[in-house]
């Protein structure tokens, strides 16, 4: 790895750092001679799959390792000074001795101060019990001994540099969205404004706008203060978007240390599998590759190249114990492989020459129907305390979570809801699984309607009918054997079978899902699973009826970017071979646009665009649809630039007569505050929801074919120019939040 230079040099300095875990006895070897340096102002991104000991290393470094850790080698500086070691650890523990009391003091003045940490899971980083603006104050009440007065002055000041509102001082965190409570962790973060700060997976599991906000909000932050940035992710396209260079990590190692964001020269080839098992939006993609096999065990040490068993490069000395190499392949890139120079070609993704054809995908008016849902529409009451008497008040409080939703699916049709989180797209998913009753609005499937009271009627209909849940942690019983959880199907729709004719089809069932032997599996329990692997038991549970339709819920959202690989080729296998058709939700419209043979994107509840998911993803004409696209594609520059910082806003809008998106629209003008906007149909299953969606199809896609790649400065011209739109809505008619 890269030469030892001085510790002086950096804000944050690692020297040949191992750590290990002691768990039952057995040493897990979860950080490997990592060495790491960060400078002033410097953003550096690492990157690896679950496990790979990325979390260790950001805790490790912010001194808060469990009790059953210990550093067996290097050390850590912080602005040159030795912050841990062999001899000090890293770890943290409320029952201290008198040593441990003189290391903590020692410390005070490098946390919070000097680094900060964001964890990933906002929703566990903050007190339910305690406002925002108390849990805010604190840190200036406790660490700068501020008066409570002057702690929420500053807590206020603070929040509005994250892009929140003063109200949110007085919330509760169940009362904030996901990515509004992230900003408040962001803004706790840098409150005694540190030198660096740990952003551990800040963006796992929020919708891909937020997402995007949320890097522009430390890139923001980041040049506003002078921060170092160590940004972690599993996720390699968003850790682009915010940091200067980027360490690739696996089993506890730094395999490549790339010198830039880009990967246009990468070496080893794990970092080009990462990248291979992304869908894209600017490649016209065939089959995305998974990487086979797991990562390695910990416990012991690992002889040779850890990655040798799952690579397509490996030869029979990569397994030798003395044989893995550091190779210096150009200033400031390493790299810890055999196979150099590694030709990235040789595994790259297989393209098509072009995109695909429309008139293909939209030939299958033959096919019978099997879905067809119309003017679906579901309103939910919210609670209305001592106001429930008032009928204006009571009008108000409905949220209307889907809102006249009509769809057609044909047997083999694979369809994608796309769109951010609370846009409707789980509430619109549970009624076409037969989870959820519509308030209005008919349901027909095999040409017959569903009666939602009649539970007799619902209970035929659910062998036709499965839904894949987002979270594989939750959707399985932990008390039930893969056997139980996958024949339990069976057992309530087909009782005529023997136990051993369902162990037979579990069996038969895992293998097709790829879970081989299925010896190796049927007996275990969730616990002793991976991610992937509980998803692939979860998929084998829903199609072991042999359904005619799946609704897969976010099915690859919690999972790690090497495993989603193998998920969608598992759901576009299955649907090969039996022909099933899928109602695929996501956030992210670069697997949609994968999977599916057409998308629809969701706002408010509304569908507000639908086409082929090329049609969509390469030529969107919403102005939602193109934040989307913009969002997903590592855009130069930003979406606020582009799009106007409202781009990021909660849409306050309630009124019917009035389109939905026009409080976060940069294109928006006095009709669309006035008036609902109709469907414009370009051809054939081809509309959009907008006033001016011939226009804006016409001054961005008139001179011909324009690649997402240009999609950022088109729109941004267009929003400028307001060429062939009437011109923007006035102050005096801009829409104000409601109270």
């Amino acid at each position: 790895m890269p030469d030892k230079t001085d510790p002086a040099e950096y804000v944050l300095y690692l020297d040949d750092l191992s750590v290990s875990y002691t768990l039952k006895g057995a040493e897990i070897r979860a950080v490997t001679n990592v060495t790491l340096g960060v400078r002033e102002h410097e953003s550096v991104g690492i990157v690896g799959e679950s496990g790979c000991g990325k979390s260790t290393l950001a805790m490790a470094i912010a001194h808060i390792l469990p009790q059953n850790s210990r550093i067996t080698g290097g050390r850590i500086y912080y602005k040159g000074n030795v912050i841990a070691d062999s001899g000090t650890g890293a770890s943290y523990s409320f029952r201290m001795n008198r040593r441990e009391r003189a290391l903590e003091e020692k410390l005070n003045s490098i946390r919070w101060f000097g680094i900060s940490i964001v964890f990933q899971g906002a929703i566990n980083s903050l007190n339910p019990l305690f406002t925002v603006g108390e849990q805010m104050s604190d840190i200036f009440y406790y660490r700068l001994s501020d008066d409570r007065e002057v702690a929420r002055q500053k807590s206020r000041k603070l929040l509005s540099i994250v892009g929140l509102e003063s109200w949110v001082m007085d919330a509760f965190p169940h009362q904030l969205s996901g990515g509004m409570k992230q900003r408040v962790i962001i803004a706790m973060a840098i409150a005694l404004k540190p030198a660096l700060i740990i952003a551990d997976e800040p963006t796992t599991s929020l919708d891909v706008i937020t997402q995007y906000k949320i890097v522009e909000e430390l890139e923001k932050l980041r040049n506003e203060y002078n921060l170092s940035i160590i940004n972690i992710s599993h996720d390699i396209s968003l850790v682009s978007h915010l940091s200067d260079r980027i360490q690739v990590m696996y089993a506890g190692r730094i395999i490549e240390a790339l010198p830039e964001s880009r990967f246009a020269n990468v070496q080893h080839p794990y970092t080009r599998a990462l990248i291979d098992s992304m869908p894209s939006l600017t490649e016209d993609v065939t089959n995305i590759e998974s990487i086979p096999g797991a990562p390695p065990s910990l416990m012991g040490e690992i002889a040779g190249c850890a990655f040798a068993p799952r690579c397509a490069f490996a030869r029979l000395e990569c397994s030798s114990s003395s044989t893995e190499l550091d190779s210096i392949v150009g200033k400031d890139h390493y790299v810890r492989c055999n196979v150099l120079p590694f030709r990235s070609g040789a595994a790259a993704r297989k393209t098509t020459g072009q995109a695909a054809d429309a008139t293909t995908i939209n030939s299958s008016d033959e096919r019978k129907h099997l879905l067809s849902a119309s003017g679906i529409r579901r309103v939910f009451k919210s609670k209305q305390g001592i106001r429930i008497g008032l009928k204006s008040t009571a009008a108000s409080m409905d949220i209307v979570a889907a809102n006249d939703i009509s769809l057609e699916l044909r047997e083999g049709d694979t369809v994608g809801l796309v769109g951010e989180t609370g846009s409707g797209k789980t509430t619109f998913s549970r009624i076409v699984g037969l989870l959820d009753e519509p308030t209005s609005g008919k349901l027909e499937l095999m040409g017959a309607e569903i009666n939602f009271s009649d539970r007799k009627s619902l209970t035929s209909f659910r062998p036709v009918v499965q839904t894949i849940f987002q979270d594989p942690f939750q959707s399985l019983n932990p008390r039930h054997s893969v056997q139980k959880l996958v024949a339990e199907p069976l057992e309530i729709h087909s009782p005529e079978m023997t136990d051993d004719e369902r162990r037979h089809a579990v069996e038969r069932m895992l293998v097709t899902v790829g879970l081989t032997p299925s010896s190796d599996y049927i007996n275990k329990f969730p616990h002793q699973l991976s991610g992937g692997q509980r998803q692939r038991v979860a998929i084998a549970r829903n199609l072991i009826l042999n359904p005619k339709l799946v609704v897969a819920d976010e099915p690859i959202s919690m999972l790690d970017v090497s495993l989603r690989a193998g998920v969608l080729n598992l759901l576009r296998k299955m649907k090969e071979m039996s022909n099933m058709s899928m109602l695929y939700i996501t956030h992210d419209i670069a697997s949609a646009r994968y999977i599916s043979d057409r998308i629809m994107v969701i706002y408010k509840g509304q569908i507000v665009e639908e086409g082929t998911s090329d049609e969509v993803t390469q030529t969107p004409v919403h102005p939602y649809s193109v934040a989307l696209v913009l969002a997903s594609i590592g855009m130069e520059g930003n979406l606020s630039e582009s799009l106007g910082e409202n781009i990021f806003s909660e849409s306050p809008a309630k009124a019917e007569n009035m389109c939905k998106f026009a409080p976060r629209c940069p294109l928006a003008r006095d009709i669309c505050l006035s008036s609902m906007p109709d469907p414009v149909e370009f051809s054939p299953g081809r509309k959009a929801r907008c006033h001016f969606a011939g226009e804006i199809y016409s001054n961005l896609y008139a001179k011909g074919y324009v690649t997402s790649r240009d999609l950022t400065s088109a729109f941004k011209g267009l929003a400028a120019s307001a060429s062939g739109i009437p011109q923007p809505r006035t102050t005096e008619t801009a829409l104000k939040p409601e109270d």
